[in-house]
């Protein structure tokens, strides 16, 4: 192969690869303030197993419930983010992470953020983060979390009906894809579904009452995979 050819070649590679990658920032609807948390105690220690809470603000919220009752049994971490399913940085993110910290269960969602995508992108999201998961998880035990409802009235995004069926929408991808890779599905949205007393005044966020039960059953979901991971 001559060196002009072999140059061609670099430089169509590289143009490609810079057109894709342009192509899928393109696709990212940034919200007007694009946050991660990304918190990992006892990072120095392995006398007990790891767990990974990956989510948004919600997720944030039963963390600390799931974190105290776990202790003695696990050690938990979190990240936690506004970066929709579409976001590349969220997938380099999370790689980073669980590609450098050994986590036994790792407990997933994503699905209130990025309210513009439309199903088919969400689907390929998905399968994206399990991909993920699977691949730099270092063979931790899945768990999918489906998203929790808003509450009628709820200004974030567009109407009730539209709210109500994006996020329908979602978690029927979520178990989808769940049961074709066979991981559990941690059902929250049925927690709080019939429970408007356990929202907030904003009618998405939770109360101590509502974050106690989420995070009772993420608990009950993470012992389950500890007792066979661990």
């Amino acid at each position: 192969m001559s060196n002009k050819t072999l140059l061609f070649l670099l430089l169509t590679t590289t143009l490609a690869t810079g057109i894709f990658a342009q192509g899928k920032q393109n696709e990212v609807k940034y919200e007007g303030t694009e946050w991660t948390n990304i918190w990992i105690p006892s990072a120095d220690k392995n006398d007990l197993p790891r767990v990974l809470l990956i989510g948004n603000s919600i997720t944030q919220g039963y963390y600390n419930f799931t974190e105290n009752s776990l202790q003695g049994k696990a050690y938990a971490a979190r990240y936690t983010t506004s970066r929709g399913i579409v976001d590349p940085v969220l997938f380099e993110e999370i790689k980073n992470i669980i590609k450098h910290h050994k986590f036994n269960v790792i407990h997933f969602n994503n699905g209130l953020h990025g309210c513009d995508y439309t199903p088919i992108q969400y689907e390929t999201g998905l399968k994206e983060l399990v991909r993920v998961l699977k691949k730099y998880g270092q063979g931790a035990e899945l768990i999918g979390a489906t998203s929790t409802p808003v509450l009628p009235g709820f200004v974030g995004w567009k109407t009730d009906e539209i709210n109500q069926k994006l996020i329908e929408t979602r978690n029927e991808i979520l178990i989808k894809i769940c049961r074709e890779k066979n991981i559990e599905v941690d059902d929250l949205y049925k927690v709080t579904i019939d429970h408007p007393e356990w929202f907030s005044s904003d009618k998405i966020h939770y109360n101590e009452d509502g974050y106690k039960e989420l995070g009772k059953q993420a608990v009950d979901f993470i012992l389950k995979k500890i007792d066979t991971s661990f």
